[in-house]
C-alpha cells in the first residue's frame, strides 16, 4: 500500500516536459545552466531541457514543496548516496537566487 501511494505522489507531482517549440516561446529569463551543463528553460508548470555537450543522459522533472528538481540520469545514483546535493537541480531555487542565465 505504501509503494501505492508513493507511486500515485511522485505521479502527481511530476513536471510537464515541454518541446522545443514552445521552450522557444517562453521568457529567456527562466533558463538556467545546471553543474552538469544542460539547461532547464522553464514555462508555466512546464520545462525543457537541453543536455549539454556531448551528453546523452535522460532527465526526470519533480516539483515538491512548490519548488522543480530537474534531475539527470546519470546524477540520480550519486544523490542517492549522498555524494551529490539534490539542491543542485532545484531550479525553482536557482532561479530566485539570481543564477539564471539572464542574469550570471
Amino acid at each position: 500500500m505504501k509503494a501505492l501511494i508513493g507511486t500515485l505522489l511522485l505521479a502527481a507531482t511530476t513536471a510537464t516536459p515541454l518541446s522545443a517549440a514552445q521552450a522557444d516561446a517562453g521568457p529567456a529569463g527562466n533558463v538556467v545552466t545546471l553543474i552538469t551543463g544542460d539547461r532547464v528553460m522553464v514555462a508555466g508548470k512546464g520545462y525543457h531541457v537541453t543536455p549539454g555537450d556531448s551528453r546523452e543522459v535522460t532527465f526526470t522533472g519533480q516539483v515538491r514543496g512548490g519548488h522543480l528538481y530537474v534531475i539527470p540520469s546519470d546524477a540520480k545514483p550519486l544523490i542517492a548516496k549522498g555524494l551529490l546535493d539534490r539542491r543542485l537541480f532545484d531550479v525553482t531555487q536557482l532561479l530566485q537566487w539570481g543564477y539564471g542565465d539572464a542574469t550570471r
